[in-house]
């Protein structure tokens, strides 16, 4: 029966791009799942290295590219899920349709689905990067997530590598549970440092007793060098950190990641303090699976960004940034990267509702958007909840006149070229829906590729 489902799982998967319905990358997965319930785990047991498992609120795409491309780079055969299919279906059909054979698996996993896929899957590796406030009515309270992650990491096989972010105070705490778990985190951001947590910060009181947290540097969210003063609960020794952190707005950063090889000094096409942490990330994995390190850092230095997340599209002789921001921690990144961008911005934020952006939309109110008031000189709002966007931007100050507010993608589109001169950036915040369709729109008018088609 496995056989026989396996067959039609790949059936649909040739089927699907033929008959224009999208790339096949979950469909194949749920005929194969439905047809045969313990399919995932023979798939995962066909790889002979194992895999590795990446799972975040924020970061997982990116850190999938990056590590993904440093094995292949390496000679490792690899397949991975690029199209960001992430729940059970869309990982069972990148083990699906990939022909070659294939040594190991790097995949992005969803946070809500990852226990059982971990179950099994029974990963050679697992990396937990960050957990922040994300999809409300479908995931609840961070919390909630936080305390699934939590059994799982207990209950995980003994040969299973644990990597986890140090600077989340929630995974650190989790991590410290598991004897043997590596740590890496931002050794020195006191350059890129907040001066206190923002009203946003998801979790900023001590995971063990609750008073609240003291921090060195913060970085993202509640991210960073933490410490609680009332029970000592403090950030774990870094097995990895990063230190001399030059951030160039969208051209890349450079930053040295401090090991127990060394130093190695790594200049990024990613921009924005969120990828330093993806490419850290991916750097600890590949050293602990016995990459050579100046390959490692090598392929970072090569590695370009996924569909949406910072990708740049040239349209009408304008280049179109897209910074997908789907969460106040994301857009609050996306944020503090257009402010190191010099000059005034022609700002587009798109906002949908769909189940896979989560129904509610009050996260809007907790980004900062504030902060680039003064720098915005055009502004343009789209989306199905287009209308609360535009609402969230005049009680956050911004013009009337100003706010330009879309019915449809190619209006939207057609309007930001007509407001801006040849050779102008164009910054486009959409949410993940709204993201798909602004790329669904530029793959009409021939200047990208369909996103499934990302990493062919």
């Amino acid at each position: 029966m496995y056989f026989v489902a396996r067959l039609i799982g790949k059936t649909i998967a040739f089927l699907s791009p033929l008959l224009r319905r999208g790339g096949g990358t979950s469909a194949p997965g749920v005929a194969l799942l439905r047809l045969h319930p313990k399919a995932f785990s023979k798939l995962s047991d066909s790889l002979d290295r194992g895999s590795v498992l990446i799972s975040a609120t924020n970061g997982k795409t990116t850190t999938t590219r990056f590590l993904s491309d440093i094995l292949a780079n390496a000679g490792v055969a690899c397949v991975s899920n690029t199209s960001g299919a992430n729940l059970k279906s869309g990982v069972a059909t990148a083990l699906l349709t990939k022909e070659q054979h294939h040594e190991m698996g790097v995949l992005e996993v969803d946070e809500a689905a990852l226990p059982e896929i971990v179950e099994e899957n029974r990963p050679r590796m697992l990396i937990l990067m960050n957990l922040f406030r994300d999809q409300l009515d479908r995931y609840g309270e961070l919390e909630s997530i936080a305390k699934r992650w939590r059994e799982m990491v207990l209950a995980l096989h003994p040969n299973t590598k644990l990597l986890v972010n140090a600077d989340d105070p929630v995974l650190a705490t989790i991590g410290l549970q598991r004897p043997g778990t590596i740590f890496f985190g931002l050794g020195d951001a006191s350059s890129y440092s907040r001066d206190k947590l923002q009203h946003a910060s998801d979790s900023s009181n001590c995971p063990q007793c609750s008073a609240p947290l003291s921090y060195e540097h913060l970085t993202l969210s509640h991210m960073g060098d933490w410490r609680c003063e009332s029970c000592s609960l403090a950030r774990p020794q870094l097995d990895f950190a990063v230190s001399r952190i030059r951030l160039d707005g969208l051209n890349g950063s450079d930053f040295t990641i401090n090991s127990e090889s060394g130093l190695h000094e790594i200049s990024s096409k990613m921009p924005g303090l969120h990828n330093v942490y993806n490419a850290l990330a991916a750097f600890s994995a590949a050293s602990d699976l016995g990459i050579d390190q100046e390959g490692i850092v090598s392929s970072i230095s090569k590695t370009v960004a996924a569909f949406g997340r910072t990708e740049k599209i040239s349209i009408n002789d304008r280049e179109l940034h897209i910074l997908l921001a789907k969460n106040p921690a994301g857009a609050n990144a996306n944020i503090d990267t257009l402010l190191l961008q010099p000059g005034p911005l022609h700002l587009c934020v798109l906002l949908n509702d769909r189940i896979a952006d989560g129904r509610d939309v009050s996260w809007i109110w907790d980004v900062d958007y504030e902060r680039v008031l003064n720098k915005v000189e055009t502004l343009h709002v789209g989306g199905e909840r287009s209308y609360d966007l535009a609402l969230r931007f005049l009680y956050g100050g911004f013009d009337k006149e100003k706010i330009e507010v879309a019915d449809s993608i190619p209006k939207l589109l057609d309007s930001l070229i007509s407001s801006t001169s040849e050779d102008s950036k164009l910054f486009v915040l959409p949410s993940y829906t709204a993201m798909l369709d602004l790329r669904d729109e530029l793959v009409k008018r021939n200047v990208t590729h369909a996103f499934w088609k990302d990493g062919k």
